[in-house]
């Protein structure tokens, strides 16, 4: 992974006013795709692997947007906004689904969700005040990275990996939130 902090003025291998780029459809395409795989999610048990196939889809096309990003040299302002808003929205939204219709914990959605709001409320703030763009860290993507396992655990039924993947999501979710605010703090010190 690279710095996650870019100023916004001076990185020259930033493109400022890129947005339709192979890397950034597949960043939308995790968006667009929230909605069949919630509504998957709710149509129950009988659709079970159709939801898998779509979220595995959104998965792979997290990854896929990264790597097509960094090989086509399609590294850009936009990018490191819609990559990291499309795990949230996706996440989020499918986190929600899973309270709904597979019992995931209520608590479990709150932290996600008040996380994701209070990084993204500091992103704002960098990018306003101080020209800062924090792009996603280790941290952040292994915490995405697991609660998507979660998530599927939670579609299947794996009642053996639940707790295991709520323990780890958790002290993922922890520690991404504080590497977060840490390079925050550093930045607002500068």
């Amino acid at each position: 992974m690279s710095d996650a902090a870019t100023d916004i003025n001076r990185d020259s291998e930033i493109e400022l006013d890129r947005f339709w780029t192979v890397s950034n459809a597949f960043s939308l395409l995790r968006v667009v795709l929230t909605i069949p795989a919630i509504w998957l999610i709710a149509l129950g048990s009988a659709f079970v692997w159709e939801a898998f196939g779509v979220v595995v889809v959104m998965i792979v096309s997290d990854w896929v947007d990264g790597y097509l990003a960094r090989s086509r040299g399609e590294i850009s302002r936009w990018g490191k906004i819609l990559d990291p808003t499309a795990d949230k929205v996706a996440i989020g939204a499918i986190t929600i689904a899973m309270v709904l219709y597979k019992d995931l914990p209520f608590w479990l959605v709150v932290a996600v969700l008040v996380r994701d709001v209070l990084i993204a409320a500091a992103g704002v703030y960098l990018a306003k005040k101080h020209d800062v763009l924090v792009s996603s860290n280790f941290w952040g993507k292994a915490a995405s990275l697991v609660m998507s396992w979660l998530l599927l655990a939670y579609l299947w039924d794996a009642d053996v990996l639940k707790p295991i993947l709520i323990g780890v999501s958790v002290v993922l979710l922890l520690v991404s939130f504080l590497s977060y605010g840490l390079r925050f703090a550093q930045i607002v010190r500068q």
